[in-house]
């Protein structure tokens, strides 16, 4: 009988054991690349349909089944054969991204003990699940707080980076873990900033270091120009709209260059700072991830709390009303930007930004909805021609779809802003519609 026991004791220890930690689920993408070879096997469509069905879809985890119905527009069902002909739309690119997958359980073995650190300053963190999945390019990262779980697209996210899944794990669990917010600018930021600063606290390595050349060290570098622009938006009460401080749809110019997601460097900052001025670290870890930005009076009284605003703006900061904030850009001439049509062809033409030196760049090419979104497809690799230009000529009759987006490349890596006098984009990149 008392070996009874033991035996029924030692099985709950396991688990529970099991139960109390965060689980990290990367069978999918196996799942999907055998998928995908198999579809390269056969030109009939119904066969491929088949091999993503019963390979991919049918073994899918939760997240997969995330990636069923979040990844077609209007809250549309995801099939086998969506998969199916995006395997074979994006091909180059699935197999460019193919090798930054061999490293994800070693990636995993990174995380473990970070979760670990992260439950130690913050008991309580509830453990959940990471789901890694390719989708159809509709999402990143997702963040649910039932669960809780977490769903990483890595179509989008993958890169050449031994450890590109920590730090946008790290940044997007704690997501889960956080209140709703307001969604107004400045609410938006200081979720978004409380994320990547815990990010970097559980990591123990900074930002700046993750993400070279990023938001983070363009922020430092012209902090006090990000702010005194930052000041003009931060009152607006309008939900959703960021007036691209977040979410990398065209970012903010500042000394003539064009950057992305300042917004969340300015939430990251703010909630450095309040963590520096915290004379217990630890409930200032617990007051950033449950930051209440419900309102935006919560969100003012989180960022005055924070010791953050200059003196000279305290006054501002603490009197100044929410309301709708108008931006006006005078003199904006917007232009067709990025090609030309010359009778049966297309001209794609770029110059260098004006911070850049020429020395400094190996091959500027093109990726988009036409090529699989590979920047480093040197069959769209651009001709230097006089001063800073670069230019590209291509038949129209190549491009099969009428919509097409696209952007430019520097060296395979450093992916161009849109800029903000150009009429033809959407979603952050350029358009190109043959007509």
């Amino acid at each position: 009988m008392i070996k009874k026991y033991l035996i029924y004791f030692l099985t709950f220890l396991c688990v529970t054991n099991l139960k109390a930690q965060t689980i990290f689920h990367t069978k999918d993408i196996e799942n999907f690349y055998q998928a995908f070879d198999s579809v390269q096997t056969t030109t009939n469509k119904e066969k491929q349909i088949e091999f993503v069905q019963k390979i991919y879809l049918d073994n899918g985890s939760l997240g997969v089944k995330y990636a069923i119905n979040h990844s077609v527009d209007g809250g549309k069902i995801a099939t086998a054969k969506h998969f199916a002909e995006f395997m074979i739309k994006v091909k180059e690119n699935l197999i460019r991204i193919r090798p930054y997958f061999k490293n994800l359980p070693s990636q995993m073995k990174i995380l473990e003990p970070k979760f670990k650190y992260f439950k130690e300053l913050y008991p309580e963190f509830k453990d959940g699940n990471v789901y890694f999945v390719i989708g159809l390019g509709m999402f990143g990262g997702r963040p649910e707080r039932e669960g809780p779980n977490l769903f990483i697209g890595c179509e989008l996210l993958a890169n050449d980076k031994p450890d590109w899944a920590v730090s946008i794990v790290l940044h997007e669990y704690v997501h889960t873990l956080q209140k709703n917010s307001d969604n107004a600018l400045l609410a938006q930021c200081l979720n978004e900033g409380a994320c990547d600063f815990i990010a970097e606290v559980i990591n123990q390595k900074s930002l700046k270091e993750s993400y070279p050349n990023g938001y983070i060290d363009f922020g430092y570098k012209n902090e006090k120009k990000v702010w005194k622009e930052f000041k003009k938006f931060i009152a607006s009460n309008e939900k959703g709209r960021f007036f691209d401080w977040l979410y990398g749809v065209k970012g903010r110019n500042l000394n003539g260059i064009q950057m992305k997601d300042l917004g969340y460097f300015m939430g990251y900052k703010i909630c450095k700072s309040y963590y520096d001025n915290a004379a217990n670290k630890k409930q200032a870890i617990k007051d950033i991830i449950e930051i209440d930005v419900s309102s935006d009076e919560t969100a003012r009284a989180f960022l005055i709390q924070s010791a953050y605003v200059p003196k000279n703006d305290i006054r501002l900061i603490k009197n100044f009303k929410f309301d709708k904030v108008t931006e006006t850009k005078k003199g904006t001439k917007f232009i067709q930007y990025g090609y030309k049509f010359d009778k049966n062809n297309i001209v794609f033409s770029f110059e260098l930004p004006k911070n850049m030196d020429k020395k400094e760049i190996e091959y500027v090419t093109i990726a988009g909805s036409f090529n699989g979104w590979n920047p480093k497809n040197l069959n769209y690799k651009m001709t230097s021609i006089a001063n800073n230009a670069y230019q590209f000529i291509i038949p129209k009759a190549d491009l099969k779809e009428k919509y097409n987006e696209f952007k430019f490349v520097i060296n395979g890596e450093n992916w161009q802003t849109v800029p903000d006098n150009a009429k033809n984009t959407q979603n952050g990149n350029i358009t190109l519609v043959i007509k």
